[in-house]
C-alpha cells in the first residue's frame, strides 16, 4: 500500500481503539501513546486555471453515442465515444458552482432553496459546523437559475448526484475538455519511493473545484482573510499551500505579460539580446 493509505488506515484504526478504551470495550491503553512516523511528501494541489474553468463551464457536451477524437499528452489521438451526457452535464454544474462558491462537494450537495437568498447563500458546513454566507455571482446564480423550476427531494436546490459517481464523470467531462497537461505525484509504496506521471484529467476529483475557487481567489488578489470567511476555513496554516500556488500563478501571469509585450515592442528576434533594463 502507498504510505498515505497506510496512514489513513492507522488513524481510523486509533481512533476506533480510543473510542473502545473510553466506552470500557477495552482496558489495554497503550494505543494512545502509540504513533507511528510517515514521510510526509508535498504533492501538487490539483486546481483548474481560470482558462480550463472557463473552457468546462462552457464546453458544449456532445450527444450520447457521439464519437469524438481526443490527444493525450504526447499529442498522439485516440477516439472516445460519449455516454451519459446528461450526468456529465449535470457534473459540470455542479463542479462549477462549488468552483464558483467555494463550498465542498459535502455543503453542495445538502444546499437547499432555502439556504439561498438574493445576493448570498447561507449554509452550515457539515464538516467543521461552520455558520457561512458566501456572496454569490453571475455565474452561481445562473446555475441556481437553470434547476430552480425543477423539484428534487427535500427541497434542495441543486440536482445531486453521488460522491464517487460524480467523480467518475468529472473525469470523463476534464478529458472531453483535453485536461492533458501532465502532473507527477511521488509516493512511498512498501518503503520504495515511486513516482507516477499522469493527465491533469486522471487526478480531478470533486474536491479540486473548492480548490479551484481558494487559488483563483488569492491569484486575483483578493486577502486570505476574505477568502477564509468564505471557505470556514479558521488558520492561516491551512490556506498556506493555496498561498504559494497563487503566488507561482501570478509569477507566471507576471512573466506572460512580459513577455508579450517585449514581443510587441521589439519584435521576438531581439527580444533575447534585450537587457532587463530595457
Amino acid at each position: 500500500m502507498k504510505e498515505v493509505t497506510i496512514k489513513k488506515h492507522f488513524s481510523n484504526l486509533k481512533w476506533f481503539l480510543v473510542w473502545a478504551i473510553i466506552k470500557g470495550y477495552c482496558k489495554e491503553t497503550a494505543i494512545e501513546k502509540y504513533s507511528v512516523r510517515f514521510r510526509e511528501i508535498k504533492q501538487p494541489i490539483i486546481f483548474l486555471t481560470p482558462e480550463e474553468l472557463t473552457r468546462l463551464y462552457t464546453f458544449q457536451i456532445p450527444a450520447d453515442g457521439e464519437t469524438v477524437t481526443l490527444k493525450r499528452a504526447n499529442g498522439e489521438e485516440y477516439e472516445k465515444e460519449v455516454s451519459f451526457s446528461s450526468s456529465l452535464e449535470k457534473t459540470r454544474d455542479l463542479f462549477c458552482f462549488c468552483a464558483f462558491t467555494g463550498l465542498r462537494y459535502s455543503d453542495m450537495a445538502k444546499l437547499k432553496r432555502s439556504d439561498i437568498e438574493t445576493k448570498a447563500l447561507l449554509t452550515t458546513t457539515k464538516k467543521t459546523n461552520d455558520r457561512l454566507v458566501i456572496e454569490l455571482n453571475n455565474f452561481s446564480k445562473a446555475i441556481l437559475d437553470k434547476y430552480k423550476d425543477q423539484k428534487y427531494p427535500d427541497d434542495l436546490a441543486l440536482p445531486v448526484i453521488s460522491n464517487q459517481r460524480m467523480n467518475i464523470y468529472l473525469k470523463d467531462l476534464c478529458e472531453l475538455c483535453g485536461f492533458t497537461d501532465p502532473v507527477k505525484k511521488v509516493y512511498f509504496e512498501g518503503g520504495v519511493r515511486k513516482e507516477e506521471t499522469r493527465m491533469k484529467w486522471e487526478f480531478i476529483g470533486t474536491h479540486a473545484a473548492r480548490r479551484t475557487f481558494i487559488c483563483l481567489a488569492l491569484s486575483m488578489g483578493i486577502p486570505p482573510e476574505i477568502v477564509m470567511k468564505w471557505t470556514g476555513h479558521s488558520s492561516y496554516n491551512a490556506m498556506k499551500p493555496y498561498i504559494e500556488v497563487a503566488e507561482k500563478v501570478k509569477e507566471d501571469a507576471m512573466n506572460a505579460i512580459n513577455e508579450q509585450l517585449m514581443n510587441a515592442i521589439y519584435g521576438q528576434e531581439q527580444v533575447d539580446g534585450v537587457s532587463e533594463e530595457a
